[in-house]
């Protein structure tokens, strides 16, 4: 009996490294799945960058107009697809310019989807802003408030080339 025992685990063992071992193939060959925590595409509906806020509870698409000198943030949910709407009434950046910090307030922009006294963007047109947001080393930081719950992301852009000012 302890000889059957033996043998029957023996091809369990086999029969589950066979699926793993196809598993891992197959994984290979198409590609993994997305993981379960980055489930949301690299670009907003609008095509702007995101920021994640908390454990990707919400997003921030962030458009930068600059002919226009205008930031807009977008409220989105956690795949980064539908507008959240808020009652805040502002988005802050906070950054340091030449060592010394500033804060900008973004004044809530109520989209036509939008409930009553509510907004799912934020947008501010302010030359120093944009100007302030190309320097190195800004450490820039978003906060915003959603249903409620402050959030902070480190605001970063990206840089195809060098401002010399």
């Amino acid at each position: 009996m302890v000889g059957w025992m033996s043998t029957r685990r023996d091809g369990a063992a086999l029969a589950l490294f066979a699926v793993l071992a196809v598993a891992a193939l197959a994984a290979k060959t198409f590609g993994a799945p997305p993981a379960a925590g980055h489930a949301h595409p690299e670009k907003g509906p609008h095509g702007g960058p995101l920021l994640e806020l908390g454990d990707e509870e919400y997003h921030i698409e962030v458009m930068l107009d600059e002919k226009t000198n205008t930031l807009t943030l977008y409220v989105l949910d956690a795949a980064a697809k539908a507008m959240v709407p808020t009652d805040a009434k502002e988005a802050l950046i906070n950054l340091k310019h030449g060592g010394k910090p500033e804060q900008f307030k973004l004044p809530a922009v109520r989209l036509k989807t939008d409930p009553l006294g509510m907004a799912s963007a934020f947008q501010l047109k302010n030359e120093e802003l944009v100007h302030d947001l190309h320097h190195k080393n800004n450490d820039a930081r978003l906060a915003v408030k959603i249903k409620g719950k402050s959030y902070t992301a480190k605001f970063e852009l990206k840089h195809d080339h060098d401002h010399k000012h």
